[in-house]
């Protein structure tokens, strides 16, 4: 054999080889098809079990899911925090589902609670609040805003954009006054909205004083004497200028903190159906001179009476509160050793006497050791 025949037939012997190994590997291939396609087989067959199978939870109904997306809130009128964990925002990060049922349940959105301090977010807020305001529809709103800043600068000046700021949530507050039923509105603000409308289902208020000829805001008082539904009110800081703002005859609970004693004589004078009453009176401050009146409040209940104590308490103020011998007034609390004993020297008639139809009683021990024996209906605590 000739050299070049050697090379002619090494060239086919390696092409002859390399044929074989194509057959080889195509044989691989479709052998390798065959079982991918019996894998894919395999995978549509577990893949259509789970696309049938539903679970238990997405079969409830909608207004079922949206009654356990309620009970996951506080109890209504609490009001859950607009940002965090705790916000009803959270119940629409789970699946496409549940975010639709939680949009449609205006219910989940009625209660609204907002911190500001510091311009932490106040865009962000002012957004969430106007959109908690719309998702909650028709219903009935409870509204809790904060205030841990102060608007005013050291000089004493006021900070003409923090102020601008805040109007923005003051006013979209207002923008649903009709549907305000229990609202706090935070403590040190300088700004209060302009109410225009009525105010049908308000039941509590909560607010520092507020004097509405500062902002034009004369139909405030307006509004609130024509809050047909308005039981419950709580201020703090108390100007005299404040008193003909409420409606005092159809209250039943009133709060008040650093209330002179003369302007919770004058308060008490009105508010004649109070059946709670919880009262912080600035005694340091107090008019000695002012003469005090004769009240009645039959309704009475519960009198919680604090304060900043001074020696001169005035005694004619002191006999204002002989209302605790009514026997409506089941319970009381005075806060500290000093006030009671005032009171009792006072008193025209044995103190025991005074607590004989109590059931709850909340002063030091060893004054209430005093007054334990003549009381069969006092628990001890």
């Amino acid at each position: 054999m000739s050299p070049q025949d050697g090379a002619e037939f090494g060239h086919r012997t390696a092409l002859a080889a390399d044929r074989a190994r194509i057959a080889a590997i195509e044989a691989k291939i479709l052998e390798l098809e065959r079982s991918l396609y019996s894998l894919n087989e395999e995978k549509d067959i577990l893949q259509g079990r789970l696309d049938a199978y539903t679970y238990p939870v997405l079969t409830l109904p909608n207004e079922i899911v949206s009654e356990i997306f309620v009970h996951f809130l506080p109890i209504y009128p609490e009001a859950p925090p607009i940002i965090g964990r705790s916000s009803p925002n959270v119940l629409g990060q789970i699946c496409r589902k549940w975010r639709g049922i939680a949009l449609r349940t205006p219910a989940l959105w009625r209660g609204i609670s907002l911190s500001l301090s510091n311009g932490k977010r106040f865009d962000q807020k002012l957004r969430l609040l106007k959109l908690w305001l719309q998702r909650s529809g028709s219903c009935l709103l409870s509204i809790h805003m904060d205030l841990e800043v102060d608007d005013m600068d050291p000089s004493g000046d006021a900070d003409t954009n923090l102020a601008a700021t805040l109007d923005l949530f003051t006013h979209a507050i207002a923008a649903h006054s009709a549907r305000w039923e229990y609202v706090r509105l935070y403590p040190r603000s300088r700004h209060f909205p302009f109410i225009t409308a009525p105010l049908p289902f308000l039941r509590s208020l909560t607010m520092d004083s507020v004097k509405p000829a500062a902002n034009g805001n004369d139909s405030l008082t307006e509004a609130l004497h024509a809050a047909p539904l308005l039981r419950t009110v709580a201020v703090a800081f108390w100007p005299v200028h404040c008193i003909s703002v409420y409606p005092w005859s159809q209250l039943t609970t009133f709060v008040g903190h650093l209330i002179l004693p003369h302007h919770c004589v004058d308060i008490l004078t009105q508010a004649l159906n109070l059946v709670h009453c919880n009262v912080f009176v600035d005694w340091v401050d107090a008019d000695v001179s002012q003469p005090a009146r004769n009240i009645t409040l039959p309704y009475l209940s519960t009198l919680i009476l604090n304060g900043l104590i001074s020696r001169n308490i005035p005694w004619k103020f002191l006999d204002v509160f002989t209302l605790q011998r009514s026997g409506n007034l089941k319970s009381t609390a005075l806060s500290s050793k000093e006030t009671l004993s005032i009171f009792s020297h006072h008193w025209s008639h044995d103190l025991g006497a005074a607590y004989k139809n109590y059931t709850s009683l909340d002063v030091p021990q060893h004054l209430l050791d005093r007054i334990a024996s003549p009381c069969p209906l006092l628990a001890r605590s």
